[in-house]
């Protein structure tokens, strides 16, 4: 493995946290608190700016948007587009959480229109991105599939091959960078495929977790000014971001009694990065595999 590639991947967790990137939301009522709190474990800032009034402002200032659609409403849905509008305009990442998307006509029909609007507005700025984060469940709606959810938290009993199909051609139906989260992580862009096996059962038992994921990746995937960590793909940043919650949730069980010291010890280990400090050595096979796939997209 290229120590010097590993050194870039630990500067670039460094260079989040020291420059306290902002992250707006617009996102999920039942799990905003956590999220705030998880962004700011984790060495980011966090906005939730949601009246139609204001949400291009904060746009305007911020370095990534998450659009979580959880809680959808009228006013929410409406914000939601203004924001992402904003967003392609001004080369601000937006990371999509399509909550429960197969649930309703309403949210199918928001989904749609946002995805929409990335498609007219992609290429505007080369930080036109729009990563979506979500379920298996969901993102077999998303690549016409049709529904199997139940609720928030559908999930599907698939195969590692089927599950790799599942986000490859999700990300070529929406045209995004896919991050599909379960017991297994796929991350994918249509093309190439990352596998993430870490994690534990624990973070089904807190509400908010899986919509963390979406915060986290928007915060690994936002603008730094730094430019030397912008060697660092999307498709690596959301891999990483996945990590390192991965594991910070496997180092937080060790020390908890059940799902309530979990919610705080994972915090906990998000903001020492206790974690982090053997990914480096522990995940080494995985970092030469990710670093093989990203090497493959330009042979």
């Amino acid at each position: 493995m290229n120590s010097d590639r590993v050194q870039v991947w630990k500067d670039f967790v460094e260079q989040i946290r020291k420059e306290r990137l902002l992250v707006h939301h617009i996102t999920n009522h039942v799990t905003m608190n956590f999220l705030a709190n998880g962004v700011l474990a984790a060495g980011g800032s966090p906005m939730m700016v949601h009246d139609a009034r204001e949400v291009e402002d904060a746009v305007g200032v911020a370095d990534a948007l998450v659009l979580n659609i959880g809680t959808l409403e009228e006013a929410s849905a409406k914000s939601m587009k203004l924001a992402l509008r904003k967003a392609m305009h001004c080369g601000v990442p937006v990371v999509l959480d399509p909550v429960g998307v197969g649930l309703s006509s309403f949210r199918q029909e928001t989904i749609k229109e946002l995805l929409s609007e990335y498609s007219k507005l992609k290429g505007v700025s080369p930080q036109t991105i729009l990563t979506i984060c979500g379920n298996a469940a969901e993102m077999k709606f998303l690549a016409g599939l049709g529904w199997d959810g139940r609720g928030a938290d559908g999930d599907l009993n698939s195969s590692e091959d089927d599950l790799h199909q599942l986000a490859i051609t999700a990300a070529k139906q929406t045209g995004c960078l896919i991050a599909m989260t379960g017991e297994k992580d796929v991350i994918s862009d249509g093309e190439r495929v990352i596998e993430l096996s870490h994690g534990h059962h624990m973070l089904s038992l807190v509400t908010g977790t899986g919509c963390f994921a979406t915060s986290m990746i928007a915060l690994y995937q936002a603008n730094l000014k730094d430019e030397a960590v912008h060697t660092i793909s999307f498709l690596e940043r959301t891999a990483l971001a996945l990590l390192i919650l991965t594991k910070a949730a496997e180092e937080a069980v060790k020390t908890s009694r059940g799902p309530g010291s979990f919610q705080t010890k994972l915090l906990d280990e998000l903001f020492l990065l206790e974690s982090t400090k053997s990914i480096w050595e522990d995940e080494i096979n995985w970092f030469e595999r990710t670093a093989a796939v990203e090497r493959g997209a330009h042979t």
